[in-house]
Formats: structure tokens, C-alpha cells, sequence
């Protein structure tokens, strides 16, 4: 018996491009209300056909992700933050264990990364670590919190050195995607900037002890949310 054999999966190019574009938007680095690049320069960084793209587009905006607009001021838009939220509350609705089961694979791969990072990482590492934590201090909508939060996992899973782990780490931080409340920043990026400052000192000292904890204690508060999420539906 040949264990793990499945059968290859196909899949069409502007598949791709839409799993590729909607991470992108699920892990914050393409923001609520954002126009996309140029149709000819998505294209290029996409490494697929304007045709592939055009179909992407249009998959994406069926989904809900985007707007499209025509004119000179035309493109496509990433949708509000509001319209995202209400997409995370059907996507929750139709499986609700899920981004639970996503959020447990983030926990423990996280938690790994933060331990490693402490041992591996290099001053460039840190240097985008702090800016990020500069990044949520100085965050003054919910998008952008999330896009500091998203720039220090990443930024930590990279100082791994294992490109296995980051990968993983990506992966789940799309699919637990779970965007801010949409008051109260003020408070959610101190507490956040507190937070990141002590994962990043403990990195910085190589501590994987302190490291470790500090990580759970964002992990505990991304947990919150999306049970916040959830009952509220």
C-alpha cells in the first residue's frame, strides 16, 4: 500500500491568481478601500496573462473582495472594511469550527516561530520587527493595525530561517483573516504596541523563554476576537 498518494489536483492559473490576491487581503497587506495596481503591472507581478487576471478580477468581485470601476478613475477596489467584516461573518456562518481549527495550526506553528526567531534572527529582522510595533502605535484605522500586526508575524516567521514554518505561518494567518472592530483603535493599538514590544525585546535579547509567552499573549487576543466574531453572529 503506497501511503499519502492522492490524486494531482488542477488547477487553472487564474485559481491561483485569486488564492494569491485574496491572502493578500485576508493578511492585511492589501487594505479595505484600496485600489489595485494597474491591470498590465498586476499582470506582470502575477506572472500571469492580462486575460487570467481580467477573470480573477472578476471572480473576486462575484465573491464580495472587490468593486470594479470603469472610467478614468476606474480600477479595482478592495471593498470597505464593514463589507469585509460582513464576509468573515458568512464564511464563519457557513463552517463555523473551521477558522478555530485554522487559529489552533497558527497557535502552535507561532509559538515555534517565536522560540527560533529568538535564535535566529538578524539585526535586519529586528529592525522591521520595531517598525512595526512603531506601525501600530501609530495606526489610526483598524486596516492599518492589522497591517502592522500582519508585518511582525511575518517578519517573525521569516527570522525562522525555515522556509517550511513561514509558509505554514502565512497560510494560517490568511485563514484565520478576522478584521478589527471598527471602533476603539486607540485602545487596540496600545495594547497591541505593548505587546509587540515585549515579543520583540525578548527576540532581541535571544530569550526564547520570554519569547514564547509573549507570542501567546497575542495569540490569546487574535483568539478573543474571532470568538467575538463568532457570537456575534
Amino acid at each position: 500500500m503506497l501511503w499519502g498518494i492522492r490524486p494531482v489536483e488542477q488547477q487553472a492559473a487564474y485559481g491561483l491568481a485569486v488564492e494569491g490576491l485574496r491572502r493578500q487581503i485576508h493578511i492585511g497587506l492589501i487594505m479595505p478601500g484600496e485600489r489595485l495596481p494597474a491591470e498590465r503591472q498586476l499582470a506582470e507581478k502575477l506572472e500571469v496573462s492580462r486575460v487570467t487576471l481580467r477573470e480573477a478580477l472578476r471572480i473576486l468581485e462575484t465573491e464580495g473582495y472587490l468593486t470594479v470601476r470603469r472610467g478614468v478613475a476606474g480600477g479595482a477596489f478592495v471593498v470597505s472594511e464593514d463589507e469585509l467584516r460582513s464576509l468573515v461573518l458568512r464564511r464563519i456562518g457557513r463552517d463555523p469550527a473551521a477558522i478555530m481549527r485554522a487559529f489552533e495550526f497558527l497557535s502552535v506553528n507561532a509559538r515555534i516561530a517565536a522560540r527560533f526567531a529568538a535564535v535566529r534572527r538578524t539585526p535586519s529582522h529586528l529592525r522591521i520587527m520595531r517598525r512595526a510595533a512603531d506601525d501600530m502605535e501609530h495606526a489610526d484605522s483598524p486596516s492599518l493595525l492589522r497591517r502592522a500586526e500582519t508585518l511582525l508575524q511575518m517578519t517573525v516567521a521569516e527570522a525562522t530561517q525555515n522556509v517550511l514554518l513561514a509558509h505554514a505561518i502565512e497560510e494560517a494567518w490568511a485563514a484565520t483573516f478576522a478584521p478589527k472592530p471598527s471602533g476603539g483603535v486607540e485602545t487596540e493599538r496600545q495594547v497591541s504596541r505593548e505587546i509587540a514590544t515585549e515579543l520583540v525585546n525578548a527576540i532581541d535579547e535571544r530569550n526564547e523563554d520570554r519569547a514564547e509567552p509573549a507570542m501567546v499573549c497575542t495569540l490569546d487576543r487574535d483568539s478573543k476576537q474571532i470568538s467575538s466574531i463568532r457570537r456575534s453572529r
